[in-house]
């Protein structure tokens, strides 16, 4: 069974007005029950997952879009006279640059073999010899 023409009407009017719930269930005399009973329908939940789904995939296409210019005045703002500012804009871009999801596939692999095995005579030299250093 699909959904009915009520449900896909909420819908749509939900998305399109930006999300207030409150707002189309009085515009489309629709009770908080019954708005619950459609929420646990998984036919309704799916279809709304799918258009959120949408709507963040529009959001990123956006965001990738203004990159490059949130980027350049971040570096701009990078040589403010307000060391304050000059501090964030510097914090930001380390956290755009670790946000990167790409970031991750640069990374080198973990070997899966172990790693070469000391004896505890050789560790405690180390750990002497460390310590000596400090």
């Amino acid at each position: 069974m699909s959904l009915g023409k009520k449900q896909l009407i909420a819908l749509n009017e939900l998305f399109e007005t930006g999300g207030d719930e409150a707002a189309v269930l009085k515009k489309h005399n629709i009770a908080r029950s019954l708005w619950a009973k459609w929420l646990a329908d998984k036919k309704f939940a799916d279809e709304m997952a799918a258009r959120m789904d949408a709507m963040k995939r529009q959001s990123g296409i956006i965001i990738a879009k203004y990159a490059p210019f949130a980027a350049a005045k971040l570096i701009e703002l990078c040589s403010s006279e307000n060391q304050e500012t000059a501090r964030k804009a510097a914090l930001d871009i380390l956290n755009l640059q670790t946000d990167q999801p790409e970031t991750s596939k640069l990374k080198p692999e973990i070997s899966d073999t172990a790693p070469p095995s000391i004896t505890p005579e050789t560790a405690s030299k180390l750990l002497a010899v460390l310590a000596e250093n400090k």
